[in-house]
């Protein structure tokens, strides 16, 4: 067997074995860190196919569950939305999903546009050189999914420090239980506190709703707080070392709100950060190409392979930002278990990048941010740090 994940030789490209796994092998047997076997899927179509097939499971408490560390294994976030099926996933999206969707995410963009004039000011004001993840994409990210929850931002260092150790494929059970316990505990009293004094923000309604016990609000809120952040100050730390380590690729981006909306969608899918896959469990016997996967067995579903399947892509490896199919990518997964907040992660990439840049022109890598600081051992790609200079 294979063993997985295997390690990137280029750090902002898929590991290689992918592509010769997609080839010759597209639904390969792999072993993961903890010895348990497992499907790897790599090509597009049946990764797209098998995100909306009934038959796999996103319960990671059902035997043959492919689990490897990862975060969303960790309760309270096992039993929020993204591992539950059928029925009661569609009970919770349906509640959760108007909060994401087109027309709230357009209402927000003032407050977005806010809190991204308000970073590049905090970090115009601090010396240079500096670390770009702590002093803008972090910022960025956390203060718009507590502006979205209701968490004040002075909590910003206790999720992002805990979300780090549940995402943080180097630590013990025991390490990643306590940060999702402290996790849980903070956005424990903002739901009691919402019980008792209601505002605008979603954890108010979500109790106001009267649809959840509180154990599933905060369950529910768990896994955006820490979700949330995260995966958008990856991608943009990602994006923007990207754009700045290729001039041509950056004045494109500042050419128009139009190319910019189409450069998210390529950058998105060139980044796929979700580097370990999705998980899921077979419940039902079915065939992906040409191999038969038993009732039982773990499938781990690579958005990375297929988002760089050159059958779907042309020229996948190479950042195209007018690509025209490119928000055809899987980088949000697809289907019912599709990410809730993808509309939201694709209006704050696209603002703060268009903030950044058009306010600080001069804006350039540091000469230790020319090999980026890759997140090797995290359930995300991202960089650990970006040092630029103005």
């Amino acid at each position: 067997m294979n063993g997985y994940p295997a390690p990137r030789t280029c750090p902002l490209r898929p590991p290689e074995p992918y592509a010769r796994w997609r080839e010759e092998a597209p639904v390969t047997p792999i072993v993961l860190p903890g010895g348990r076997p497992a499907w790897l899927v790599t090509r597009y179509d049946d990764v797209r196919r098998l995100l909306r097939d009934p038959t796999l499971s996103s319960d990671s408490t059902r035997p043959g569950y492919p689990g490897f560390g990862s975060a969303v294994e960790v309760p309270p976030m096992s039993r929020s939305l993204i591992g539950l099926d059928g029925p009661e996933h569609e009970r919770l999206r349906r509640l959760l999903g108007v909060e994401f969707a087109v027309p709230a995410v357009a209402r927000m963009q003032p407050e977005l546009e806010r809190i991204v004039e308000r970073a590049v000011d905090n970090l115009l004001a601090g010396p240079a050189p500096a670390d770009l993840v702590e002093r803008f994409a972090l910022p960025v990210a956390s203060r718009t999914i507590c502006h979205v929850i209701g968490l004040g931002y002075e909590s910003h260092e206790v999720f992002e420090h805990n979300t780090h150790v549940l995402t943080d494929g180097t630590r013990s059970a025991a390490q990643k239980a306590a940060a999702g316990a402290a996790i849980t505990g903070l956005v424990a009293d903002l739901v009691r506190d919402r019980r008792r004094r209601a505002r605008d923000d979603l954890a108010s309604r979500l109790v106001a709703s009267g649809e959840l016990t509180e154990e599933e609000v905060v369950d529910n809120l768990v896994l955006l707080v820490g979700a949330g952040h995260d995966t958008s100050a990856n991608m943009l730390a990602l994006s923007t070392w990207t754009l700045l380590h290729d001039p041509v690729a950056r004045d494109g981006f500042l050419a128009g709100p139009d190319l910019q909306r189409n450069a998210v969608e390529e950058l998105l899918r060139f980044h796929s950060i979700i580097q370990l896959g999705l998980a899921r469990v077979a419940t039902a016997d079915l065939e992906v190409g040409g191999q038969l996967i038993r009732a039982g067995e773990g499938v781990v579903l690579s958005l990375q392979a297929a988002n760089a399947d050159p059958r779907r892509f042309t020229a996948p490896d190479t950042l195209v930002l007018t690509r025209a199919d490119a928000r055809r990518h899987l980088a949000f997964g697809f289907g019912p278990h599709q990410c809730l907040g993808h509309y939201l992660a694709r209006s704050t990439l696209r603002t703060a990048l268009a903030g950044l840049l058009r306010r600080i022109p001069g804006l350039r890598l540091a000469d230790d941010a020319q090999a980026p600081h890759i997140k090797d051992s995290m359930d995300f790609h991202g960089l650990h740090r970006l040092p630029v200079h103005w």
